[in-house]
């Protein structure tokens, strides 16, 4: 059985981000969707801020706080995708 995913290939920020989730926060993989609103997936404000600053250290890129509770998976990880390529 071949591998649908290749290690050559670069994982998007939307991957980056959901692979934090359920390996360092430990949520639900089924839960982890980019329809997902933030505010249910990190659950209380210390996860809030441990997300914000795994972002800074693993993608370099520095994020508010409220941007991760007003915002689905999809639209945190669309900021920061453009927040990358803006530099």
């Amino acid at each position: 059985m071949r591998a649908l995913v290749t290690t050559s290939a670069p994982e998007s920020v939307l991957d980056v981000i959901s692979e934090l989730l359920v390996e360092r926060f430990e949520i639900p993989a089924d839960e982890v969707r980019p329809d997902a609103p933030m505010r249910g997936l990190l659950t209380d404000s210390l996860m809030v801020v441990e997300m914000a600053i795994t972002v800074h250290e693993v993608l370099g890129v520095k994020v508010e706080e409220d941007e991760l509770r007003d915002a689905t998976l999809a639209e945190f990880a669309g900021a920061v995708e453009a927040r990358r390529t803006d530099r």
